[in-house]
């Protein structure tokens, strides 16, 4: 082949970089230094040739000997690499047998189907072997991240992390158009050997850099939404921080004037004048009314989100019963507590506006490192069921929401999420009156 030296390069470089896109599917943190992971993944194509040289070596082996030699020193490279990221020896097993078995499953249809399109269109092979194989490489390169690619934005819509529709697009869009121009470039008869490389391997490059700019442009969007989660995180604990000092300073005040208003009180019992005194210890009964507290447990991400949501029950005629008994701290992320608490507190405050019987329960309990958490509320009966699957990710026939409108229903599907995380179970009941959702969480 004239061309070794740009197949040797691409080949390398796609299998390191296909490597680490699928490790990012099944891992999130890094347990080594930089240096020592890069030396990992660049280990991982020369142990792969190590291989290949082996084979040559022992010549014809028969078929089940040869996929084991194949595939064996692929799982334990990729296990090798999965040491650098933390999680349990199956995980790594597992995720290094599942690398595998995807790229096996990628390779097969790919050649297969560029077999049918070929065979269909009657295209000869092209004039050199080393452009067929650089195509061959590139297309199954392309293919191959875009399953990686497709599973990450899966893995961060499971973790309730939104993407943005134009990177979905992108990811499907870019390597077909770009297997599109290589495949024409490779079968293109006004075009010399030289030129063909050159343009195969300016398209691969082109297209790692376009899907590294759509990670850049991904990881901004997310840091973005994690600002604006934080922000909201701050508010609810600058809230309870204001409800718990204006408390205290109400105490502060009554108790500074209760020698005065005692005094006041004895002056008139004296003088017996029954009215005046009894209207007199109204007022001070009602200045002694505090804000009310519907959460002091202890545990400032639910005390904050409860208090926040609830502070207005009162002045809105909404009546409201709060059981609570949750440890200080638990192993539950606060994004995540934001989402379910919010989320299901904003749907009870929306159904209680309708009607004219306003009543909220909230029921949390936590034990044997399992959290339960029921909301129960009054509504106006109506409900809204999902017509299929695709339905804002509910299955056909399970409710979507209690609300009206399309913008509604997407509260639910986020707690679905959260719960999922946590390896949990969320149930949803209702009547004419009272509409109820109850969850439950692994949180060991």
């Amino acid at each position: 082949m004239e061309h070794h030296l740009e197949i040797l390069f691409v080949s390398r470089l796609g299998l390191i970089i296909l490597a680490e896109r699928f490790m990012r599917v099944f891992f999130d943190k890094r347990r080594t230094s930089f240096p020592v992971i890069a030396l990992s993944y660049l280990a991982f194509p020369l142990g792969l040739n190590g291989v290949t040289t082996l084979q040559l070596f022992l010549g014809e082996l028969p078929v089940i000997l040869a996929l084991i030699l194949d595939a064996a020193p692929s799982v334990a490279l990729l296990y090798v690499i999965a040491l650098n990221y933390e999680g349990s020896w199956k995980k790594r097993l597992v995720a290094a047998f599942s690398i595998i078995a995807i790229g096996g499953a990628i390779n097969a249809v790919f050649f297969v189907a560029f077999g049918v399109y070929t065979t269909a269109l009657s295209i000869p092979a092209p004039r050199q072997s080393d452009i067929h194989l650089l195509f061959e490489m590139v297309a199954s390169f392309l293919l191959s991240l875009t399953v990686a690619l497709l599973l990450q934005n899966f893995k961060k819509l499971r973790r309730n992390t939104a993407v943005l529709p134009a990177v979905w697009v992108s990811v499907v869009a870019i390597p077909l158009s770009s297997i599109a121009v290589v495949l024409l470039v490779a079968f293109a008869d006004g075009i010399s050997a030289p030129v063909q490389i050159f343009i195969i391997c300016v398209m691969f490059g082109i297209s790692v850099f376009v899907f590294y700019l759509l990670d850049r442009i991904s990881a901004s969007h997310a840091a973005r939404l994690e600002d604006a989660m934080h922000k909201q995180e701050k508010e609810y604990y600058l809230t309870q921080c204001l409800m718990m000092q204006e408390s205290v300073k109400q105490v502060r005040s009554i108790r500074h004037d209760m020698k005065s208003h005692l005094a006041a009180i004895q002056g008139l019992s004296a003088a017996c004048k029954a009215q005046p005194v009894t209207e007199y210890l109204g007022s001070l009964l009602g200045s002694m009314e505090e804000t009310e507290l519907y959460s002091s447990t202890g545990n400032t991400a639910f005390d904050s989100i409860i208090n926040y949501k609830l502070k207005n029950a009162r002045l809105d005629s909404i009546k409201t019963e709060v059981r609570l008994s949750i440890p200080p701290k638990m192993n539950v992320e606060l994004s995540d507590i934001t989402v379910i608490l919010g989320n299901l507190l904003d749907n009870a405050l929306d159904a209680v506006a309708k009607v004219e019987d306003r009543q909220i329960v909230l029921d949390i309990a936590y034990s044997q490192e399992t959290l339960y958490i029921m909301v129960k509320n009054t509504f106006d009966g109506v409900v809204v069921h999902a017509r299929d699957k695709s339905e804002k990710g509910f299955a056909a026939g399970i409710i979507a929401t209690r609300k009206d409108g399309r913008e509604h229903g997407y509260g639910l599907g986020n707690i679905r999420r959260c719960i999922d995380k946590y390896g949990g179970h969320m149930d949803i009941s209702h009547d004419d009156r009272w509409f109820s959702v109850t969850l439950m969480l692994l949180c060991g």
